[in-house]
C-alpha cells in the first residue's frame, strides 16, 4: 500500500515598501513567548463552554479577566478582540478527533497540542465564529499587539539575517575556501524559475537554483552514509537557513583541529541544503522594505490563488506547503488542505513542486529503498541514511508517522534517537520529543514521512526555539528568545549526533556514547607513549536502551568499517557509565598526526549484533625529535599494551556486525507517474 500511496501521490537588501497595515503580521506567535516559556497573560472566552470541555490551564500561566468576560456578555463583543486586527488564539479541543478536525478546518499553526489546545492565527470574524460554536478560545494579547503594531519589529533583515542572494554568496565563499571538502551541487529550480515570467510579486523575478552543499573529503574513497540535513521549508521561518550555514561552518572550520569533525567528514557524504523554498524566502524578505518581513509560509506557486490576499498575511496567501507535497500519502488523512490560499495546501498532485521533488530525486540516487511495501514493513535495523528537516518556532523533536496514529514500524529505535537528540546530558537541545501526530495533528504529504517511509531512512524534524518565526538575529548565537545558550549553539550536538549515527542509525542507537576522549599527551616524540582515556556512557536521561558496558576499543588511523584493527582498552565492566584507558605505543606509528577513534558496546548483543555506539576521537601528533636516551628509563611502551602487532579483541568477532554500507541502486524503482 505504501508504494501505490507514493506514486499517487548583517545583510539586508531593500526592497519596495508595502502596506503598512499588512507588515504587522512580521512577528508572528509572540505567543510562543508567553504562552509557553514566559507566562504571558491571554483572555479566556465562553467559560460556560470552557466548563464543558473540561481541559485546565496546564499551568501555563495564563488568566481569565473577569471584566474582559463581563464586558463580553453586555455588549456581545470582546474588548481584546476588537483592539487588534490579527489574533493570536488558543482553540481548545474535547479529544483527539476533534483536535485533527479543527487543525485541519483552522490551518493550525505548527505548534505542539500537548497543552490540549490549538494554535490559530486569524482575525476577530474567526474568533467570534468559534466561540459560537461553543469552542473555548483564549486570545493572547501580548501577541496579539505585536502582530497588529508593525513598530515591534527591529531587529529582522537589517540585523543580520541574509537574504537569498547572500545565502548563496556564502555557498560559493565555502567552495572557493575549502576546494577539496566541499562542492556546490545544483539540485533543480524553483517553481518560479520552473515557470518564467509567472512570478510579478513583490516585483517581477525569475526565481531561483536550487543548491545544497556536499560535503566530504573527495580523497577518500567511499561509500559513505548520508547525513541530509535541509532548512526553510516554510519560508518565514527565516531562522532556519542560518542554523544550517551554521553547522556548514563548524564541519569546515574545525576539519584540522576537531577529530570527530575530521573523521565525519573523511567517512561520511554530508549535504546541508540551507534553502529549500527560495522563491518564499525572497517574498519574505520584501514586507516593510526587509523591516517588517511578510509572514510568508508556502513557495512561489501563484497558479489559482489570484483571490488570496496581497500584501499576504500569516493565514491568506498563495503557493504550495512544500511539507504537504511530498510524494508519499499525499493529501490521505486530513493533514493538509485543499484551498489554494491556505497555509498547508498541499497542490494540484503529489510532488507536483519543483522544490520537493529536488530533494526527492537527488536523495533517491544517494540511499538504497531499505523497507518494503507495506505501512508496517520495518527498514532492517542495519539501514543506512539519516534526513532532518529543520523547522521552527516552538521547540520540538519530531519523528514520524505525521499521517497516521498507528506507530511507525522502527519506533522504538527512532524514539531513541529523538530521546538523544533532546537530552541535555549528551549533548542535546533539551526539547520535548514524539511523533508528528502525538505532538501536534495529523500531517500528510511531509518531508520526513517520505523519507522514512519510501527509503526507510531514519528521519526527524527538529522546531527550533526562539519563541517567534523572526527572532532577533541576536538570538541565533547569543542566549536570549527563551534559549540559555543561543538557537544554534543548542544544537550543535544534536545535528553532530545524527551525522555520527548515519552509518547505521538504528543499530548504533541501542550502544553507548563515546564522550571525552583525550590523548595525553597530545603531541609526543615517536616511540614516547600517550595515554588514552574515555568515558563510554549509556546512563544518558530517558535512554531506552540503557545496559552495562561491556567492553571499548581503539583504532588508529582506520576505522572498524574500513578494515581497522580494534586495540581493547581497559576498564571495569559492570555499570552503564565506565572509565576507559589505555596506552598508545607510538613506536611503530609515522611522523605526523594521527586519528584515534574510540567506541564501546553493551553487555548483550542485539538481532544479533554487537551493540556498539557512535565513534569520537582525539588527535595524537607524532613528532620527529629525538627519541629518549637508552638506560635512562626502561621504555615504557613494552607495556602495558602490545601496539606493534595489537591483536583483535576476542568480542570484535563474537557476533557479527552490519555490513559496512548498502550500495545505493543504481536508479530508482520504476514509479507510475502522479
Amino acid at each position: 500500500m505504501k508504494k501505490e500511496l507514493a506514486s499517487k501521490s548583517a545583510f539586508f537588501t531593500p526592497r519596495v515598501v508595502t502596506s503598512l497595515a499588512f507588515c504587522a503580521i512580521c512577528v508572528l506567535v509572540a505567543l510562543l513567548a508567553f504562552s509557553l516559556y514566559s507566562g504571558g497573560y491571554a483572555f479566556a472566552e465562553n467559560p460556560d463552554a470552557s466548563n464543558n470541555h473540561g481541559m485546565a490551564m496546564s499551568g501555563i500561566g495564563f488568566r481569565t479577566t473577569t471584566a474582559s468576560v463581563h464586558s463580553q456578555a453586555r455588549s456581545g463583543k470582546n474588548p481584546i478582540a476588537e483592539k487588534y486586527d490579527t489574533l493570536v488564539m488558543r482553540v481548545y479541543f474535547r479529544d483527539r478527533a476533534e483536535r485533527d478536525r479543527l487543525a485541519q478546518e483552522l490551518n493550525a499553526e505548527e505548534v505542539p497540542t500537548t497543552g490540549g489546545y490549538l494554535t490559530i492565527i486569524r482575525d476577530r470574524d474567526l474568533y467570534y465564529g468559534l466561540t459560537a460554536r461553543g469552542l473555548r478560545v483564549e486570545i493572547d494579547e501580548n501577541s496579539s499587539r505585536n502582530l497588529s503594531d508593525p513598530q515591534i519589529l527591529r531587529e529582522t533583515f537589517y540585523g543580520g539575517y541574509k537574504s537569498v542572494e547572500e545565502i548563496y554568496a556564502f555557498l560559493d565563499q565555502k567552495v572557493a575556501q575549502f576546494p577539496n571538502l566541499v562542492e556546490k551541487i545544483d539540485v533543480g529550480d524553483s517553481w518560479c524559475k520552473a515557470n518564467p515570467g509567472s512570478c510579478v510579486l513583490p516585483s517581477p523575478w525569475n526565481g531561483y537554483d536550487l543548491f545544497v552543499l556536499h560535503i566530504t573529503n573527495r580523497n577518500i574513497p567511499g561509500p559513505k552514509p548520508v547525513f541530509w540535513a535541509d532548512g526553510d521549508i516554510h519560508a518565514r521561518e527565516i531562522a532556519t537557513p542560518e542554523v544550517v550555514m551554521r553547522m556548514i561552518d563548524y564541519l569546515l572550520n574545525n576539519y584540522d583541529t576537531d577529530a570527530d569533525v575530521h573523521w565525519l567528514l573523511d567517512y561520511h557524504d554530508i549535504w546541508l541544503m540551507p534553502e529549500v523554498n527560495p522563491d518564499g524566502h525572497h517574498i519574505v524578505e520584501a514586507g516593510g522594505g526587509g523591516n517588517s518581513p511578510y509572514m510568508y509560509r508556502k513557495n512561489g506557486n501563484n497558479i489559482g490563488g489570484g483571490g488570496c490576499s496581497w500584501p499576504p498575511t500569516a493565514f491568506d496567501h498563495f503557493g504550495v506547503d512544500n511539507n504537504r507535497n511530498f510524494p508519499f500519502q499525499w493529501g490521505c488523512c486530513g493533514g493538509s488542505s485543499g484551498l489554494v490560499c491556505d497555509q498547508t495546501y498541499r497542490g494540484a498532485s503529489a510532488g507536483s513542486e519543483p522544490e520537493d521533488m529536488a530533494i526527492v530525486n537527488k536523495i533517491r540516487t544517494l540511499v538504497p529503498d531499505q523497507r518494503g511495501p507495506g505501512d508496517t514493513d520495518p527498514a532492517p535495523i542495519t539501514a543506512t541514511g539519516v534526513y532532518q528537516n529543520i523547522h521552527t518556532v516552538v521547540p520540538v523533536n519530531l519523528f514520524p508517522w505525521g499521517w497516521s496514529t498507528t506507530q511507525m514500524p522502527n519506533f522504538a529505535e527512532t524514539r531513541n534517537i529523538a530521546a538523544h537528540m533532546a537530552a541535555p546530558d549528551a549533548g542535546g537541545n533539551g526539547y520535548p520529543y514524539g511523533s508528528i501526530i502525538e505532538q501536534l495533528y495529523p500531517v500528510d504529504g511531509g518531508s520526513i514521512d517520505w523519507a522514512y517511509g519510501e527509503l526507510g531512512m531514519a528521519a526527524f524534524s527538529t522546531e527550533l526555539s526562539g519563541q517567534d518565526f523572526l527572532p532577533p538575529y541576536s538570538c541565533i548565537d547569543n542566549p536570549g528568545c527563551g534559549s540559555s545558550q543561543g538557537i544554534w549553539p543548542e544544537n550543535r550536538g544534536m545535528l553532530l549526533y545524527l551525522a555520527k549515527i548515519a552509518r547505521t542509525p538504528y543499530l548504533t542507537s541501542h550502544g553507548p556514547d563515546a564522550n571525552t576522549v583525550v590523548t595525553n599527551p597530545a603531541s609526543v616524540p615517536q616511540g614516547v607513549p600517550s595515554q588514552l582515556t574515555a568515558s563510554i556512557n549509556f546512563a544518558w536521561s530517558s535512554n531506552a536502551f540503557t545496559q552495562n558496558v561491556g567492553a571499548a576499543e581503539y583504532y588508529i588511523d582506520t576505522p572498524p568499517w574500513a578494515g581497522g584493527t580494534a586495540i581493547p582498552m581497559n576498564g571495569t565492566f559492570d555499570s552503564p557509565t565506565v572509565a576507559v584507558d589505555a596506552t598508545i605505543n607510538t613506536a611503530s606509528l609515522s611522523v605526523g598526526r594521527h586519528v584515534i577513534f574510540v567506541q564501546g558496546r553493551g553487555v548483550s548483543d542485539f538481532q544479533g549484533f554487537q551493540t556498539w555506539g557512535p565513534i569520537s576521537a582525539a588527535f595524537l601528533d607524532v613528532t620527529g625529535g629525538p627519541t629518549p636516551t637508552p638506560g635512562v628509563t626502561p621504555t615504557p611502551t613494552s607495556t602495558p599494551t602490545p601496539a606493534a602487532t595489537p591483536t583483535p579483541t576476542p568480542t570484535a568477532t563474537a557476533t557479527p556486525r552490519p555490513t559496512p554500507l548498502p550500495r545505493p541502486r543504481p536508479t530508482p524503482r520504476p514509479r507510475p507517474t502522479p
